[in-house]
Formats: C-alpha cells, structure tokens, sequence
C-alpha cells in the first residue's frame, strides 16, 4: 500500500493511499484540484492522516453532516473555515470533491 502524500501536488486520483493509522483513503481528481487551491499548508491532508478524533477542539477526521457522506475534514487556525467531506465505498474513504465551508 502507499503512503499518503504530504501534498495534494502528489496524489493521484487513481491511487488508494494508507495513512499510519491504516485508513485507506482515495481521492478524486476534482478533490485533488480544491486541495491545491485551498490546502496550501496541507493541513486537510495531516487531519486525514491523523484519522478520527473527538469533534471539539480537535483537527482530523470527524462526522459529516452531509447526505451521503461519512466524516469530513476538520482543521484548526487558518484555513479551518473548510471541510473535505468523504464516504466509505468498499472499505475505502474516498473523497469525491464536496467542499462546505461547516
């Protein structure tokens, strides 16, 4: 298995990446190009590295409130006014590209 970048500019969207807490996550291409634009620290890629955390006061993964989706992003200082949502397909987290700003 690979592991997951430190940036967006090296993730390819037909790779499945594990994070050191075994997370398998992918990306899409969409996805990639609003990490470029907006995660310029890759802050959003170290909270997904760091998997699921508690949702107060925490940067990581935590429960999307979206329809369909499964946990989203968090970060904290600048650049937290974001969230990368992302759902489990076969085991999975992929992130198709759905960016909110809660």
């Amino acid at each position: 298995m690979v592991a997951l970048p430190n940036s967006w500019a090296d993730i390819e969207s037909d790779i499945t990446y594990q994070t050191t807490s075994d997370l398998l996550v992918s990306f899409s291409q969409e996805q990639i190009k609003l990490g470029i634009k907006y995660d310029h620290n890759g802050k959003h890629l170290k909270a997904i590295e760091k998997g699921q955390v508690p949702p107060r006061a925490n940067a990581g993964l935590v429960a999307s409130q979206e329809e369909g989706y499964d946990l989203k992003s968090k970060v904290l200082g600048k650049g937290g006014d974001r969230r990368f949502h992302a759902k489990f397909i076969d085991g999975v987290l992929h992130f198709p590209g759905l960016v909110t700003e809660h």
